[in-house]
């Protein structure tokens, strides 16, 4: 049945073209990832999260 309806409307060229695209994306991310400076990535590593204000006082244990 599920064979039919791909066969009908088309469905199997679209399957091949999402998983192609995913390939592509998926190669991308990894090529810019592994390409990527070692200090970029320590430099985005210690960007504050949204709400902190200074990401050393984040860090360090408040006495209550």
């Amino acid at each position: 049945m599920l064979q039919q309806l791909a066969g009908e409307t088309g469905g199997s060229g679209w399957a091949i073209a999402s998983m192609l695209f995913f390939f592509g994306v998926w190669v991308a991310v990894t090529v810019a990832t592994w390409r990527a400076r070692s200090e970029v990535m320590d430099e985005r590593a210690r960007l504050p999260l949204d709400g902190e204000a200074d990401p050393a006082a984040a860090a360090v244990p408040r006495e209550s």
